[in-house]
């Protein structure tokens, strides 16, 4: 018996051209077109895994991962344009089909990232460190009071992360990390235990990450984007310090 297409309302065809940002995850032309003062849609909602398929194409996925099993669920739907999806239903090949559950899989990951970043509540007391990197302060003040081993770093990052990110967070490292840690001291003296309380947010904040099965690349970028959201500071760099801070003060990597 064949499956029933069923009609997505709008807002659920704006939650998926929203999760692909607009964009064909194929080609990446836009999904929407402005013809005069209107806007038009230039997609098609795709079943990933095919709605009414074939016998061939029951064959040849067999033994394939499906997204859901209901093939009329969001999590097996994704926007092509016009000539994408065409060339995916006609045929549909074994490599195209994981090649789109890839694709499907990190939107899903994506919308499950913002989600924990809304969630996740980070003092505001931590606004008071990003604003002093842009105060005119000396960055290395009390250097000989605080200690740190940046060669400690070496051992936290593992294969996934690329040699220029392992360097940018060993600068911020050398650079900030006694400021920073100074900043922290100066807060605790007036809020007490401020700092093991932001310690805390970050460290679940990252284990949240690595429950996601994330590599440090992407848990580093989501910790910034994190932080980004949450402080709103001047530049993304400071964000990136900060994140810096955390993996040198292991509430970030083991």
């Amino acid at each position: 018996m064949a499956t029933n297409r069923r009609k997505q309302s709008p807002a659920e065809e704006l939650a998926l051209t929203t999760q692909v940002s607009g964009k064909c995850p194929l080609c990446g032309n836009l999904l929407f077109r402005v013809k005069g003062s209107i806007t038009q849609k230039a997609y098609q909602i795709a079943h990933i895994y095919p709605l009414n398929p074939t016998p061939g194409e029951i064959d040849v996925l067999r033994n394939e991962t499906r997204m859901h099993e209901d093939v009329n669920h969001p999590d097996n739907l994704i926007p092509l344009c016009h000539l994408c999806h065409d060339r995916f239903d006609k045929p549909r090949t074994v490599e195209e089909y994981r090649d789109l559950c890839e694709k499907k899989k990190e939107f899903i990951r994506r919308d499950k990232q913002k989600e924990i970043q809304v969630a996740y509540h980070l003092e505001d007391d931590i606004q008071k460190v990003i604003a002093a990197l842009y105060a005119n302060t000396d960055l290395h003040e009390n250097s000989d009071e605080l200690q740190y081993d940046p060669k400690r770093l070496t051992d936290k990052f593992d294969g996934s992360m690329p040699l220029p990110t392992q360097q940018k967070v060993r600068h911020n490292v050398v650079d900030y990390y006694t400021f920073i840690k100074t900043r922290f001291l100066e807060i605790d003296r007036d809020n007490p235990n401020s700092s093991d309380l932001i310690y805390s947010q970050v460290r679940t904040f990252y284990l949240q990450q690595k429950m996601l099965g994330l590599t440090q690349p992407q848990v580093f970028s989501n910790i910034v984007q994190w932080f980004l959201a949450k402080t709103k500071p001047e530049t993304i760099e400071a964000a990136e310090i900060v994140a810096s801070f955390f993996i040198q003060n292991c509430e970030v990597f083991e």
